[in-house]
C-alpha cells in the first residue's frame, strides 16, 4: 500500500506542476485546487479535479495539447477527451494510475442577434420647390428671344 500512496502522490505532484508549466502565462485563473482519490472501472487508482476559474474548457484543451508527458511504463496512455454529459473529461493514465481533469460542459450561450438597421427613409418632397425662383427667372431670360 505505501508504494500506491507513493504513486498517486508523484503523480498529482507532477500533474499539477505540468498544469501550471503549461497554462499559467494563458490562463491563469484556471485552477486545479480540489484534488479527489478514487478508483477506477479497471481498479487502477484514480486522481480527479475539477478545472476552475475564468476560460477553464480553453486551458484543459490547451493543456491537453500541449501535455510534456513522458510515457516511461508500460500501460501510460496520452491524454484524451471524453464528453460525458454535462461535464468535459481529459483523461490520461501515468505510472498506473488515472488522471481525470474535467469542467462543467456549459450549454453554449446564443450570440445576440444583431440589431435592426432603421429604414432609409423614402425621399419626400419638401416643404420647398425644388428650383429658387432666381434660377427659374434666369432660364427665362436665356430661353428669350430677343
Amino acid at each position: 500500500m505505501p508504494q500506491l500512496t507513493e504513486a498517486l502522490v508523484e503523480t498529482k505532484e507532477s500533474a499539477v506542476r505540468s498544469w501550471y508549466l503549461a497554462v499559467r502565462d494563458r490562463y491563469p485563473s484556471a485552477l486545479v485546487p480540489d484534488w479527489r482519490t478514487g478508483t477506477a472501472e479497471d481498479g487502477a487508482p484514480r486522481l480527479t479535479v475539477q478545472v476552475i476559474g475564468e476560460h477553464a474548457q480553453e486551458a484543459l484543451h490547451h493543456f491537453a495539447s500541449a501535455y510534456p508527458l513522458a510515457l516511461a511504463n508500460s500501460g501510460d496512455l496520452r491524454p484524451v477527451f471524453e464528453y460525458r454529459p454535462g461535464r468535459v473529461v481529459c483523461v490520461w493514465r501515468t505510472n498506473g494510475v488515472w488522471v481525470e481533469m474535467w469542467h462543467h460542459d456549459l450549454p453554449a450561450v446564443p450570440a445576440p442577434s444583431p440589431a435592426l438597421m432603421p429604414q432609409r427613409r423614402l425621399p419626400s418632397p419638401s416643404g420647398r420647390l425644388p428650383l429658387s425662383r432666381r434660377l427659374t427667372i434666369r432660364r427665362q431670360y436665356a430661353t428669350k428671344e430677343n
